[in-house]
Parts: C-alpha cells; structure tokens; sequence
C-alpha cells in the first residue's frame, strides 16, 4: 500500500464530508417532500409538473440524487484504479480518463432524467452542469499533460479547478433546500 501525504488525506477527508452533506441534502428532500408527494416524488411522469416550483423541487431533487449516487459509486473505483499493479503513466491514463468518464455519465443521466419527465432546468441544475464542464475539462487537461506529455506541473490547477467545482456544486446543491427551510420557518413563525 502507497502512504499518502498528508495534504491527499485531508482531501480524502474532505471528499468524504462532502459525500456524507450530499447524502443529507437527499435526506433533506425524501424527508421534506415525500409527506406532499409520496411515491410520486421517485415515479413522477412526463407532463405531470404543473407549476415552476414543482420543476424547480424535482429538477434539484434529479441532481442532488445523481451527485450522491456518482459519489457513492466512483469512490471503490478510485480505491481500485491506485491499486492497479501497472506502470504509473498508464495508471495516470486510466485514472483521468475514468473521471472524464465520470463525469460525462453524472451530466448525460441529469440531462436525461431532466428530459424524461420534461422537466426545466433549474437554475442550481445549471450551475452543477456547468461546473462539471469545468471538472471535465480540468481532467481532460490533466490526462493530456501527464498522461500523454509527462508534464506534472499543473497539479495546482487541477486541485484549485476540481475542488472550486466541487464546492460551488454543492453550494448551488443547498440552495433549493435552504430557501424551502427559511421559508418554512418564516411561516410558522408568522402562522
């Protein structure tokens, strides 16, 4: 086994974290919203959203679950893709082609599941398409740079672009969630 430096384990540590918040904000919306919709809030069918917020609660309900189930998924094949007993070029290779990987799937399942129950795009959906545009494109500059022209000095960028993405996804992730809490709150108070 490979000892990792300190800083890779803080990330580990962090990475996990933020799996575990992103578990809770799909806790958040199968606790909130399941008591309104029930069974319709995992089967709901195309032409059955009547109003803006109905999009908007499904469209952040599609992303938050994709987000979780790509996150609780992928992380054995990290685990497994460092274990590999190759040579490192080719472990580089394999690891930022999967993430390129990756992450076309989370956009193309959000993108499909938005158009399968005709579902707008909300706007903390847009921006976590956008930032895994920014994930993409950051992994594929790596898998160039190290796998294909052994040039490792862009280490910085993929951390700052990779991590940023990550964060801003999750902020936009725990807006809907946040709004609905505030406002929920604010009405029992006024009640």
């Amino acid at each position: 086994m490979v000892a990792l430096s300190p800083f890779i384990e803080f990330l580990d540590h962090v990475a996990m974290i933020m799996t575990v918040y992103i578990g809770l904000l799909l806790l958040w919306f199968i606790v909130t919203q399941f008591p309104t919709y029930r069974w319709r809030l995992f089967f709901v069918r195309k032409g059955e959203l009547n109003s803006l917020q109905q999009h908007e609660m499904y469209s952040c309900f599609i992303t938050v679950t994709c987000f979780f189930l790509v996150q609780v998924l992928v992380e054995p094949l990290e685990v497994y893709l460092l274990m590999l007993d190759i040579d490192l070029n080719s472990k580089i290779k394999i690891f930022y082609l999967s993430w390129v990987g990756v992450i076309t799937i989370l956009i193309v399942s959000i993108f499909l599941m938005h158009r399968f129950i005709r579902c707008l795009f909300s706007v903390s959906t847009r921006v976590c398409l956008y930032t895994l545009l920014v994930s993409i494109s950051v992994s594929f500059i790596q898998l160039v740079a190290r796998g294909y022209f052994d040039y490792h000095e862009l280490g910085l960028v993929y951390e700052l672009g990779g991590w940023g993405a990550s964060l801003v996804s999750i902020c936009a992730m725990s807006l809907y969630p946040i709004r609905q809490t505030l406002a929920y709150f604010k009405q029992v108070r006024e009640g």
